[in-house]
């Protein structure tokens, strides 16, 4: 088992973290890097990809960071394991929950569920933060949010985690 990660100071503060399992080699790498992700699948024969650059926020105003980490390093990945594609078996994918937009919603008044996307100008205006049901004007609280519900990314960090999630 092998681990690569880049370490970002404001996930990690630098350090590996002490979760991680002992019993694997765990390489310091960019994930952008061809030569050393190249070098990290030798003897490998699944892959179980979670590189990201993480912030939603940050992701608005360092816009080619984030795509850069993640587009690039996806591409990087991509093409390592193609030129493997006899050895490497398996890849999984992890996404974001933030693929979604905004949580699913119920109505407990007419009893429905809701895929809420933005709220409208006035509404923030107002300082009004809540949903209200569209068929009743009901209160409605969140709910769990299934992976069928339709994407609705609303963020850098989301749109690129959205191209990853639907492979």
């Amino acid at each position: 088992m092998r681990i690569l990660d880049s370490l970002v100071e404001q996930v990690h503060s630098g350090r590996i973290p002490d979760y991680l399992n002992t019993e694997a080699e765990f390489i310091k790498v960019d994930v952008r890097d061809a030569g050393a992700v190249a070098k990290a699948l030798e003897g490998i024969d699944s892959v179980y990809y979670q590189a990201a650059a993480v912030g939603v926020v940050q992701s608005m105003y360092e816009i080619a960071r984030f795509v850069a980490v993640n587009d690039l390093g996806t591409a990087v990945l991509l093409d390592e394991i193609v030129k493997r594609r006899d050895r490497i078996r398996k890849l999984v994918v992890a996404s974001s929950m933030s693929i979604y937009g905004e949580s699913t919603y119920f109505c407990n008044s007419c009893q429905t569920e809701s895929y809420l996307q933005l709220r409208g100008v006035e509404q923030l205006a107002a300082n009004d933060w809540e949903f209200s049901c569209e068929q009743c004007g009901g209160m409605l609280r969140a709910i769990g949010t299934r992976e069928d519900k339709p994407l609705f990314p609303t963020t850098v960090y989301a749109v690129n985690n959205s191209r990853r999630g639907i492979w």
